[in-house]
């Protein structure tokens, strides 16, 4: 595998994304669309989940992760390649800090677009896919992109590539959520809110006093038209 873009790194790139938005838009009604240990960890430390729902929905990322895993191996030819690893060279401490980056972006996308609610909320399963999709391209020559816990251990159990498996594919995304979880409550805390008011206002309000206005005006002219006649 080469460091340069391919048509393999893209196609790969799509499936990852569109695949994850399409999962999180049939099960965030469910779940909220939890599938990743990190972001579940990310959540935890931002404060918007308890820990009992951080290891329980850990446990069943991890079992669906293995059973997918093996069901790919299983369902289609060839070996399986799919394990995350350092590619082309990469060092210990650039896959590190690759993965803690793109795990931090991904925790602050599903924080302020799906946690925080608004009115692009509902965008927030195709936001996240789309986030997950660049962060493949980045990334896949380097360490063929975990940001995700749970898919490098289904990974790892099927192909039996353990290398850097705790140190780097577990701490680096832990790390990169804790670090998007305490910018949240660092948000939070100073009221982001108020840094940039009214950006979810659609004039909607404005346009509701205008109308009750220009009918209050109506009125008082018929009023008028009444009493002179």
């Amino acid at each position: 595998m080469t460091a340069s873009p391919t048509l393999a790194f893209v196609e790969i790139s799509l499936c990852f994304g569109f695949g994850l938005a399409a999962a999180i838009f049939f099960s965030y009604r469910i779940s909220g669309g939890a599938l990743n240990p990190a972001v579940n960890f990310g959540l935890f430390v931002a404060g918007v989940m308890d820990i009992f729902t951080l290891t329980a929905y850990t446990i069943a990322q991890v079992s669906g992760a293995v059973a997918a895993c093996t069901l790919v191996d299983i369902a289609f030819p060839g070996n399986f390649k799919g394990a995350n690893q350092l590619l082309n060279e990469t060092t210990y401490v650039q896959g590190y800090i690759i993965e803690s980056v793109l795990t931090a972006g991904l925790v602050l996308t599903v924080l302020f677009l799906a946690v925080e609610k608004s009115k692009v909320t509902f965008l927030a399963p195709l936001m996240i896919g789309i986030y997950v999709f660049v962060a493949h391209l980045i990334s896949i020559p380097y360490t063929n992109t975990s940001i995700n816990p749970a898919r490098t251990v289904g990974a790892a159990v099927v192909s039996g590539a353990w290398d850097y498996h705790f140190t780097l594919f577990w701490f680096a995304p832990f790390t990169g959520a804790a670090i998007a979880g305490g910018l949240y409550r660092f948000y939070k805390a100073v009221d982001y809110e108020t840094l940039n008011p009214g950006q979810d206002a659609d004039g909607s309000n404005v346009n509701v006093v205008e109308n009750i206005s220009i009918q209050q005006t109506v009125v008082v002219e018929e009023d008028a038209k009444v009493k002179e006649e």
